[in-house]
Order: structure tokens, then C-alpha cells, then sequence
């Protein structure tokens, strides 16, 4: 079980919480979350079938935290906002790392079966539409194994956190172009993956 201070990913909603509610009441929000977060892995680590709980279970646990102290507060926003913030820091090294002159045909060459096993009932997915050509990869996701999980915590809305980082991560691939208009947890009927190779991308 990781604490929500040594997640690499949500250890900085802190300074988020500090920044808005001041030092004292972000010191009692992140103990309570951090309480809430071990009472989720407690009760649902055995729900966690595909290794998911430390992406979502910090995140559900800051959720709760808030509406429990700052109930009139939007935590879905501050969530969805930290989200993007963290997608962003995750474009940039993406980007850095694919700076290098092979990583992007390297990564194309195998798009093929980086989608196919992305997108795999063996990681939890179910989907439909996988489609790879020279220039093109696509596939509709139906359901999402860590929206799986938000629902069966009985907090679906808190899987939103994790979309708002892919929706811009994605993007920090040189060469590869990347849209995602639809998403599961924002209540649609699937999350539409459209990657294309794209030469000018830099």
C-alpha cells in the first residue's frame, strides 16, 4: 500500500489544497485522505484485479477527504485540474524522450501491438474497432478497468482524475498525432483512440 505523500503521481495535490485552503486545513484534508486511502486498500485491494489502486485509490481518497471537510468546494474540478497538470509534466518528458532521432519510428513500428496490448482483455479492457495501418491505429474502448474499479468504491466520477492526464500526455509524441473525443467516465459509450504517423510533428 502507498501513501498518497510517496505517489510520485498525486504527492503534489498538496501544494494544490495549500495553495486554496491554507496551510492548516490542506494539513487536516491530506491527513484524512491519507486515512481514506488506507481504509481503500484495506476493503478493495482484493476488487483490484489489474493493479490500478495506486493510480486511482490517491485520487478517490483526496475526493472524499474534500467533500468531508470542504463539502460546498468543486473537488471534481480541482481533481480534473490537477489531472491536466500532471498530463502536462508527463507530455514533456514523452516528448524529451522521443526527442531522440529512433524513438518515434521505433514506437510506430510496434503500434500495432502496443494497441492490441493496451487495449487487452488481459489488462482489463474490453474494446471494439482496432484497426493498424501504415498510418493509422484506432480503437473504441468500452469499459475501462480503473473506471471498473471507481465504480465498484462507488466513485466513478474520480476516474475523470486519470482521463484528464491521458487526454494530454498522449499528445507529447513526436511524429504521432493523438485525439481522444469520447471517454467511458465521462459517460460516454467509449473512449475513442485515434493515433495517426504524422512526419512534421516535432
Amino acid at each position: 500500500m502507498k501513501t498518497i505523500s510517496s505517489s510520485i503521481i498525486y504527492k503534489g495535490l498538496y501544494k494544490d489544497l495549500e495553495t486554496r485552503f491554507g496551510h492548516d486545513e490542506a494539513h487536516r484534508i491530506w491527513a484524512l485522505a491519507e486515512r481514506v486511502n488506507r481504509h481503500l486498500y484495506e476493503k478493495y485491494s482484493a476488487d483490484d484485479k489489474y493493479g490500478n489502486a495506486d493510480m486511482l485509490f490517491p485520487a478517490a481518497a483526496v475526493y472524499l477527504a474534500l467533500r468531508k471537510r470542504q463539502p460546498c468546494f468543486p473537488a471534481m474540478d480541482m481533481l480534473r485540474n490537477y489531472g491536466t497538470k500532471t498530463g502536462e509534466r508527463m507530455r514533456k518528458l514523452i516528448h524529451t524522450i522521443t526527442m531522440l532521432p529512433w524513438a518515434p519510428y521505433i514506437i510506430w513500428k510496434n503500434i500495432g501491438s502496443i494497441s492490441d496490448y493496451m487495449s487487452s482483455e488481459k489488462l482489463g479492457y474490453t474494446r471494439q474497432g482496432l484497426a493498424v495501418t501504415k498510418t493509422a491505429s484506432q480503437v473504441d474502448v468500452l469499459s475501462c478497468p480503473i473506471h471498473e474499479l471507481a465504480k465498484r468504491i462507488g466513485m466513478p466520477e474520480v476516474c475523470q482524475t486519470i482521463c484528464a492526464m491521458d487526454k494530454v500526455y498522449m499528445t507529447g509524441f513526436r511524429h504521432i498525432q493523438y485525439r481522444r473525443t469520447k471517454s467511458v467516465a465521462e459517460g460516454d459509450e467509449c473512449c475513442d483512440y485515434r493515433l495517426w504517423w504524422d512526419r512534421e510533428k516535432k
